[in-house]
């Protein structure tokens, strides 16, 4: 069997995948074909709240040293890789700029959990707090990502949202056994968006869990995760996404760095 790249854990994915099967399934939402990529707009963001408090203490995530980038790369990284995963196009020219809102916070003193208590001391922040940029799609499209833990009330909130001449579809983490669709075919007075709860049987992966209208959590993607990295091992085939997918964000995070270093100006992936 020929080698293969090893597989790289972008466990979002396995929420994204009832989106992408659902649309698929929808003939009628042409506006996810192709062709009409060059109409496409994307909204993704990323937000959480947990250093929204000026005096939480100085973690590991807080240095460049240690963590290599913020918000970008902490989170922004699955913005950007459920964007591409779900409209099949990568990230091809970014626009960005960073921003750290609070440069100095106090060391950690005892530590609990992933963050800890504050000592009397302080040091400094290095990494950006806050990403947003702007993007081309290789199909025509453009996006726009945000990136921050300063969104004071929002915990975990991962969304994309993509907008189409004939449609829309969004998705939202803190919501994610559901997903919205806008089908501007229909009549004018049945348009709106409408909520589908994925827990049909029919979905990608729910016929292995319980009936319907019974909540998956974070925990079962890593049980998908698992499932279709051990399924594409004995098929011999390549397990998706690979670390191939995985250098193909990293590019994207780098040239949003770059831009920001140059005053957002417009900065290819690719280079």
């Amino acid at each position: 069997m020929p080698r293969r790249a090893p597989e790289s854990p972008a466990r979002w994915r396995w929420w994204a995948l009832p989106i992408d099967a659902c649309l698929r399934r929808r003939s009628r939402v042409s506006w996810y074909k192709k062709d009409s990529w060059a109409r496409c707009q994307v909204r993704a963001e990323y937000l959480q709240d947990w250093l929204a408090d000026a005096d939480a203490p100085l973690t590991w995530r807080l240095d460049k040293s240690k963590a290599g980038s913020g918000a970008l790369g902490d989170i922004g990284a699955h913005a950007i890789d459920l964007t591409q995963f779900i409209t099949g196009e990568n990230l091809t020219r970014v626009s960005g700029m960073l921003e750290t809102f609070v440069h100095e916070r106090p060391i950690v003193g005892e530590r609990q959990g992933l963050s800890g208590t504050a000592s009397d001391e302080r040091g400094q922040v290095t990494v950006d707090d806050c990403a947003m940029f702007m993007a081309r799609l290789s199909g025509g499209g453009i996006g726009s990502f945000t990136a921050t833990r300063f969104a004071t009330g929002r915990k975990n909130a991962l969304r994309v949202e993509i907008s189409g001449d004939k449609g829309a579809i969004a998705f939202d983490l803190e919501d994610m056994n559901s997903l919205s669709l806008y089908d501007a075919t229909a009549p004018a007075d049945r348009q709106g968006f409408t909520k589908v709860l994925v827990t049909e049987a029919a979905h990608p992966y729910m016929a292995a869990w319980w009936p319907p209208g019974h909540m998956l959590g974070y925990e079962h993607a890593f049980s998908h995760q698992v499932r279709d990295f051990v399924s594409a091992i004995a098929a011999g085939e390549q397990p998706t996404p690979s670390f191939t997918d995985g250098w193909q964000v990293q590019r994207v995070l780098a040239a949003v760095e770059r831009s920001a270093g140059t005053g957002s100006a417009w900065t290819d992936t690719e280079s």
